[in-house]
């Protein structure tokens, strides 16, 4: 791709000026009428490192309302990111709704240096077009400018900033010994270019011998890429992801929720895997392992109780327990997703998650929240997330409460006549009771289809209220202990 610029390509100052007057004028424009639709834009930057980004990243938000916009740069990430999955930073960093995301300097940078350098990176081209499509499937439009110049041109620039900014300017940066190495980044560059060049984000590489040229095409693809995504928008509905979908199973249907234990037996039980689990947490710690708890299941069915049980000898420095419901007006202006990547562990801490993103393929489903596109495609979406997740060495035990028809019935009546409890009880879970047939569909196919090696599911008998805690209890210990016991 590299080898197709025309890189004597220039601009004289006058006619720069002019057109530049109108281009400013027109990419304002786009600008309000993205925000009026409520659409997210992300502009990435890449390129040369000698190209001056920066100089002409500078240009081009000079004709933008900064209002409007944020610019991130991946070489500054907060060094707390490292700690948790790759895209983590990134997925901080989305934009708004009708917002710009500026990056000088994005997802790829880390993966292209480690490139050149020989260093292992848990991370894929796949897994960047993965990141990409999820974000452009739910509506953001994603345009990549890669700078190109030659290795004379590099050296001038280099020379320049030296002049400009004193020999020193050397120690802020990683890339001091580039110039050196332009064969190697160009065969790096080609690979990117060839992997990640796709339909829904696809690179436009242009020449920055010149700036003010350079500055005219990036305003020049800008519009483009814009018009055309507006131009789709008008004529394409949201995207769906249609399932030839074998028939699925009846997994609930089969679960035998007669299993119980006695008093004595739960509380002698419960104490020895609380111990544990205190032990368990403090090795986590130690070796710097985070660990993800999920809590699905039906109202009623003894969400609240298991996590009490499972947190009560837990170090609490060392977890948090985040209640998830419907997403709030600033949560509705992200990618469903975006919330909960916000609440990733540290290494060795613990997340537990009371509902959690599975409400894209419940309640958001039945109730009409989520487009028939929207859920299932999340079905996928999930799964590649939550294998980056594990990829990364997060710890993860996803749990569904199952109770029959009448022990809900019979929960919900109990709330009711007790003043301690009755806060516990809506009108809302009177309504989705009526709804028991839709959900307990959706269920069996968010279980069936999300049920993964590296994130398999544990279905919790919970009519009885003892054994489901010690169900949930001895899980994570086995979870905790096996990966330990591996480390």
């Amino acid at each position: 791709m590299l080898n197709n610029v025309d890189l004597s390509l220039t601009i004289d100052k006058d006619d720069y000026e002019k057109q530049f007057e109108i281009y400013a004028d027109k990419l304002g424009y786009l600008q309000r009428k993205l925000r009026g639709l409520e659409i997210p834009v992300i502009i990435l930057f890449e390129g040369w490192h000698g190209s001056l980004r920066g100089t002409l990243v500078n240009r081009l938000l000079s004709a933008l309302d900064p209002r409007g916009f944020k610019v991130y740069s991946a070489s500054k990430t907060d060094c707390n990111y490292k700690e948790k999955p790759y895209f983590a930073p990134f997925w901080s960093e989305l934009p708004p709704k009708g917002a710009f995301s500026i990056y000088n300097g994005s997802w790829y940078y880390r993966k292209l240096e480690n490139a050149v350098r020989s260093k292992k990176e848990n991370i894929s081209y796949e897994d960047i077009n993965i990141f990409e499509r999820q974000l452009t499937d739910d509506g953001y439009l994603i345009v990549k400018i890669f700078l190109h110049i030659s290795q004379q041109k590099q050296k001038k620039n280099w020379e320049k900033l030296e002049k400009i900014y004193g020999k020193e300017w050397h120690k802020v940066t990683s890339d001091e010994d580039e110039p050196r190495a332009y064969d190697d980044y160009y065969s790096v560059y080609e690979k990117m270019f060839d992997e990640t060049d796709k339909n829904n984000a696809a690179w436009h590489v242009l020449s920055a011998e010149d700036l003010r040229y350079a500055e005219l095409k990036i305003c020049e693809v800008l519009f483009a890429e814009i018009e055309s995504y507006l131009s789709r928008k008008e004529h394409v509905t949201k995207k769906l992801y249609a399932h030839s979908a074998p028939d699925v199973p009846n997994i609930l249907s089969s679960v035998d929720l007669s299993e119980k234990v006695d008093k004595e037996h739960y509380k002698e039980e419960l104490k020895k895997y609380q111990k544990r689990l205190r032990t368990l947490q403090f090795a986590l710690y130690k070796h710097k392992i985070p660990a993800v708890v999920v809590f699905e299941g039906w109202d009623a069915s003894g969400k609240g109780g298991a996590i009490q049980r499972l947190t009560s000898f837990l170090d609490p420095l060392g977890y948090q327990v985040i209640p998830i419901g419907v997403p709030n007006v600033v949560e509705k202006q992200y990618h469903y997703l975006w919330r909960f990547w916000q609440h990733l562990p540290k290494n060795g801490e613990i997340t537990i998650f009371d509902r959690s993103w599975y409400g894209r393929v419940l309640v958001e489903r039945v109730e009409g929240f989520a487009a028939a596109g929207e859920w299932q495609r999340a079905y996928q979406e999930i799964n590649e997330t939550e294998e980056q997740w594990v990829r990364h060495g997060i710890l993860l035990a996803k749990f569904w409460l199952q109770i029959d028809k009448n022990a809900q019935y019979q929960r919900f009546r109990e709330r009711e006549s007790n003043p301690d409890k009755e806060w516990k009880i809506t009108e809302e879970d009177w309504r989705n009771r009526e709804k028991w047939d839709q959900y307990e569909t959706a269920a069996n196919e968010m279980l069936y289809r999300t049920n993964t090696d590296y994130a398999p599911w544990t279905i919790v008998e919970a009519n009885s209220k003892y054994y489901a805690r010690l169900k949930v209890l001895a899980t994570v210990v086995d979870l905790f202990a096996r990966a330990l016991k591996n480390n």
